[in-house]
């Protein structure tokens, strides 16, 4: 086996204890050296233009528009419950004359409950029961719609 040299092997001991000496700059942490760093790129080139313009999906048939959640009134399966007719009355207040319309549009009142705010720890989704869970805010205004 070679023998190493002792100054071979001081030599990594010297660089860690040269390091160790060094201080970091205070004045390189204040707020106008850090945004230096940071804008120091700004007049490099910009970023490239896109390649393609991103084209976003018509929503399938029989889903309400906004962003697609399963289970919810966004997703077409969701008529399996009813939460796809609900968009008109979500931002209204559940009270009786509404609930009265909700029955009315969804043509019966079983598998059908209104989940109060607060109440997430006895609620237990199941985006493929036909139940229709309607979601409450703290002033009984009706925020979502929901297969479960």
């Amino acid at each position: 086996m070679p023998k190493l040299s002792p100054a071979f092997l001081a030599l990594p001991l010297a660089l860690v204890l040269a390091a160790c000496g060094s201080e970091p700059d205070p004045a390189a942490n204040d707020a106008d050296s850090f945004a230096a760093r940071i804008n120091q790129n700004a007049g490099a080139s910009p970023a490239p233009e896109a390649t393609a313009t991103p084209t976003i999906a018509k929503p399938l048939p029989g889903a309400a528009p906004g962003a697609f959640a399963a289970g919810t009134q966004t997703d077409p399966a969701a008529k399996t419950c009813g939460a796809n007719l609900m968009g008109p009355f979500i931002g209204k207040p559940a009270d009786q004359p509404t609930r009265a319309a909700i029955a009315k549009t969804l043509g019966r009142t079983d598998n059908l409950r209104f989940v109060v705010f607060g109440s997430v720890d006895t609620v237990n989704p199941d985006p493929t029961n036909p139940r229709l869970s309607l979601m409450l805010d703290a002033q009984n205004i009706i925020r979502d719609a929901r297969c479960g």
